[in-house]
């Protein structure tokens, strides 16, 4: 007697198939959120720079640095993208600490706040240092 095979896949084809999307998926999704931190950082740096600039030029025309981002013309003192909130921690006419603190899915990351002041990024502790800067 002949048997037939019904066309299709049989359970142990499927159940097989399965286990490697699931094991491709374990690997790729851990990557990929990884590369999303790393772009929003970007944002963070990208923003500490053009604050860093935009207080060189006030301080070309004041005697001392900007002491709040409006001053700066960041009304609303969000980043680009708006994965950080910008404040001036301090300033006087010698220097300044800008802060990018990051708000909503970028708080759980691991380098936390990034700072910039005249000289360039502050990489010491408690902000974000050179391998967050560097990335």
């Amino acid at each position: 007697m002949i048997r037939s095979r019904a066309p299709g896949f049989s359970l142990l084809e499927l159940l097989t198939a399965l286990t490697i999307v699931a094991i491709l998926a374990s690997i790729s999704v851990p990557s990929y959120n990884g590369f999303i931190a790393r772009s929003r950082r970007s944002d963070a740096m990208s923003a500490l720079l053009q604050l860093q600039l935009a207080q060189q030029r006030w301080r070309a025309d004041n005697p001392a640095y900007a002491s709040r981002t409006d001053m700066l013309g960041w009304s609303d003192g969000q980043s680009t993208e708006g994965y950080y909130q910008l404040q001036v921690e301090s300033s006087d006419a010698g220097d300044y600490l800008g802060k990018a603190t990051p708000q909503g899915a970028q708080q759980s990351d691991d380098c936390g706040v990034f700072a910039i002041n005249s000289q360039g990024p502050v990489e010491t502790s408690p902000y974000a240092g050179p391998a967050c800067w560097n990335r």
